[in-house]
């Protein structure tokens, strides 16, 4: 306790201890205390103030115990509502007797009969600092998350490595579809990684939200922002090497385009882990849910069975399919570079027989719904945000009851 108060002077910082058993001498070591009673503040201040607030409330502190050993013996009789400010606060300008949750500063919250929580603070600064508790669990997880970014730089370069330079001919089409497909499957199934931390994270949140701490959509506006710029680095440092070393549509807007794409499918698949995140009950429930999810949305992308070979009462997971909307935007953005160019050839340079605009007739796609899978993918991206909004909001009506 020595080393520690130390500590705290000589390098100007503070130490946050919670103990069970203080005696007279560790007690001489502490600046102030903070008693907690059912997850309410019942004091915050040094011993002398607790004593003051024991004889306040009608309490004779016993010689044989220091104030906060008989404060803990007599906690459920203590009421913190009564708790007067104290002294040594309002005489060093402290102007909070409590520690702060997320965003107490200029923040209080009242509740009307009907249940109602409003709150004092901005939506704006609740984003701002939400936003900044993000980065700092970010930081505390670090090493998952660089992991996963030299994970998307790794396979990048071992998938440039195995299809690089694929040429243009029978076999180069199926190694792009073969690349494409595993490019979904990967950064897909990547962002599952994430979802320990947001199921650990799913009780903070709703016992913060249901006591008007801040705003359930603020929670969600600061978690979108922060992860825009993190999924974007992970964008380009996959596709620098895949789309270079492969040798995919040689023009600069094709590869912002395919930037972009892998972008917001990793956004998609993000918003998406936060949806089952919010829903499943655990970990282990979350994860196999994923897993079938991803498998089925897999299976009825039109990769393995076309969409006219799917049977009637199928079709409609071909729409509902992520997939579909992300291979179908990267073959369009491959193959419109290679519109009138002679892919397959009939007798040595005689009679063209497969252009690029036959493999995108064979799939069923047009140039022109370029943009239109990314509006998908992006509507895709706000959906999954706006159901975890609503599951998020029962959830904490639940807990409110």
């Amino acid at each position: 306790m020595q080393i520690l108060k130390q500590a705290c002077v000589s390098r100007n910082r503070t130490i946050v201890l919670s103990i069970h058993q203080p005696s007279f001498k560790i007690l001489s070591c502490i600046d102030r205390i903070l008693l907690l009673s059912k997850g309410t503040v019942v004091h915050h201040g040094s011993v002398a103030t607790l004593q003051a607030f024991l004889h306040s409330n009608g309490f004779t502190l016993p010689h044989q115990l220091n104030a906060l050993e008989y404060a803990m013996e007599i906690l459920g009789q203590l009421n913190p509502p009564s708790l007067p400010e104290s002294p040594e606060s309002s005489s060093s300008g402290s102007s909070s007797t409590s520690y702060p949750s997320v965003c107490d500063s200029g923040r209080t919250r009242t509740r009307a009969g009907s249940g109602d929580v409003r709150y004092k603070s901005s939506r704006v600064h609740e984003i701002v600092t939400l936003y900044s508790r993000f980065w700092k669990i970010i930081y505390r997880t670090r090493q998952l998350l660089l992991t996963n970014t030299a994970e998307a730089l790794l396979v990048g370069l071992v998938l440039g490595t195995i299809y690089i330079n694929i040429g243009f001919d029978k076999q180069g089409i199926e190694k792009r579809f073969g690349l494409f497909a595993f490019t979904l499957t990967f950064l897909l199934s990547s962002t599952t990684e994430t979802l320990p931390i947001f199921i650990n994270e799913r009780p903070i949140l709703l016992r913060e939200t249901s006591s008007g701490v801040y705003r359930l959509s603020s929670y969600l506006v600061a978690n979108t922002l922060v992860f825009l710029p993190y999924l974007f680095v992970v964008a380009v440092l996959y596709s620098i090497p895949v789309y270079f070393l492969v040798g995919l549509c040689a023009s600069w807007l094709s590869f912002a385009y395919f930037v972009l794409v892998i972008w917001v499918i990793v956004l998609m698949a993000n918003s998406f882990v936060l949806f089952l995140s919010s829903l499943a009950p655990n970990y282990i429930a979350g994860t196999s849910l994923l897993t079938v999810l991803l498998a089925a949305f897999f299976l009825f992308s039109g990769y393995f069975i076309s969409r006219d070979s799917l049977p009637k009462y199928w079709l409609f997971m071909h729409f509902f399919s992520m997939y579909k909307y992300a291979l179908d935007a990267l073959l369009i953005n491959e193959y419109s570079c290679l519109v009138t160019r002679c892919l397959i050839w009939y007798q040595e340079n005689e009679q063209c027989m497969v252009t690029g605009g036959d493999v995108l007739q064979k799939r069923g796609l047009r140039e022109s719904e370029r943009w239109t899978n990314v509006y998908f993918l992006i509507g895709f991206f706000v959906l999954y945000r706006v159901l975890c909004f609503l599951v998020l909001i029962r959830r904490v009506s639940r807990s409110k009851t």
